[in-house]
């Protein structure tokens, strides 16, 4: 039913229309055999049931999943440059070669540094290994010296040997005694040297491994895969370490932030339907949906910060892209007219539809019906319909302003769309 206020609206501009008619035809009545109007050629469009998406508009600057700045580790200056701008590089592909000819003398220096450190580390061992078998022959000596003495203390105590005798074996004894002590030093003394030795060493070997390093930094590799930036770089320049030489970027995956007001805080949820549009001719772009919803409310603005992700497979979107976000919060069933089917009238909306009118002769005429309806929000290029239209209604979409109701139409071309 259409509201009373349409109705009588419909009600009065019909009753004017009529009468507009009526005299136009008393005062210029056609001569005698005179055809009737021309048809007005026209397209149609049969309306079919749509879907009307409730949504609010966001714009924002999209991200890439990831995002690096290329920097060289060590100094140097550019001999070669080994990919160009835009490529796509793999994790672990050399991008810029650094000239290598100091570091390499530095690598030369420090591995004969470390081996000679290595020849010093083998003669403290030697030595080490001398001291301690003289240590072990000066244990021989004190055990056999010992014995030497107890057999000749039992035998002066028998009195089959002189006391004389006696004070050899214990000078022989302490001699070796003596002797033992001092390999024993000797011991320490080498294992010292050994220790030392083995600290040199263990520094030039440090140096080598160092300078190495930093003949491997001299190639800079691409730390993740993904899309090259611009690369200014040429042949002979001078780069420091710690420069940003590139940028690598991963745009497989996008996201979009997006501050929602806390009003609409009750229909967040992950999962929600995000659609992207070109912020100049409002195309869409790509379609996501929220993945993130932060716990916490920007006390500022009394928003709530959501993130949407967007794949980006075919590669048509880029870090840093300015774009509008639509987020779909419902979607219900209803009809949509096309906007450039509607024409207003002191405030009323109105359509033309294609009924077939019935003739004196029996045959029908294609005529364009004026209705008044009432429609809801605008969507893309289509209203949603509240009243005054019904699925398979063929709605006129061309040449609106050369109609009037009941004007006779040739169709241009029959079309069934679903808005």
């Amino acid at each position: 039913m259409l509201p009373v206020t349409i109705r009588r609206s419909s009600r009065a501009l019909g009753a004017a229309l009529a009468l507009s008619l009526a005299i136009g035809a008393c005062s210029q009545s056609p001569p005698p055999g005179a055809m009737g109007p021309q048809a007005v050629p026209v397209r149609v469009q049969e309306l079919q049931p749509g879907t009307f998406e409730e949504g609010s508009d966001f714009v924002g600057a999209l991200e890439a999943e990831q995002r690096i700045e290329l920097k060289p580790e060590v100094e140097g200056r550019v001999t070669r440059v080994l990919v160009s701008s835009g490529s796509t590089v793999a994790q672990g592909q050399p991008v810029v070669q650094l000239s290598t000819e100091q570091v390499q003398s530095e690598v030369a220096a420090n591995q004969a540094a470390a081996q000679a450190a290595g020849f010093g580390r083998e003669a403290a061992q030697a030595q080490v290994d001398a001291a301690q078998a003289q240590l072990t022959r000066t244990q021989a000596d004190v055990e056999l010296a010992a014995v030497e003495f107890r057999r000749t203390e039992r035998l002066v105590s028998a009195g089959a040997l002189s006391r004389q005798d006696l004070d050899n074996a214990q000078n022989q004894l302490n001699v070796a005694q003596a002797a033992q002590r001092q390999a024993a030093d000797n011991v320490r003394a080498a294992q010292a040297q050994l220790q030392q030795a083995l600290s040199t060493f263990e520094q030039a070997q440090a140096q080598v491994n160092v300078s190495q390093s930093d003949l491997g930094f001299k190639q800079v590799v691409a730390p993740v895969a993904g899309r090259l930036g611009d690369v200014s770089l040429k042949v002979g320049d001078y780069v420091e370490a710690g420069q940003t030489l590139a940028t690598i970027t991963q745009n497989s995956e996008l996201f979009l932030r997006i501050q929602v007001p806390t009003t609409r805080a009750s229909q967040l949820r992950t999962g929600i339907p995000v659609e992207l549009l070109s912020p100049d001719t409002g195309e869409p772009l790509a379609t996501g949906s929220v993945n993130f919803i932060s716990p916490e409310v920007d006390g500022d603005g009394q928003s709530i910060l959501v993130k949407a992700r967007f794949p980006n497979e075919a590669g048509n979107l880029r870090d840093g892209q300015f774009v509008r976000a639509r987020l779909i919060w419902s979607t219900t069933a209803t009809l949509l007219v096309p906007t450039v089917a509607v024409t207003r009238i002191a405030g009323q909306s109105f359509v033309f539809v294609a009924t077939d009118q019935p003739q004196e002769d029996g045959q029908t005429q294609r005529v364009a019906s004026q209705r008044p309806v009432q429609l809801g929000q605008i969507q893309g290029n289509n209203y949603q319909v509240i009243d005054g239209l019904q699925p398979g209604d063929d709605v006129i979409v061309t040449n609106i302003l050369q109609l009037q109701d009941g004007s006779p139409i040739a169709p241009e071309a029959q079309t069934s769309a679903t808005p």
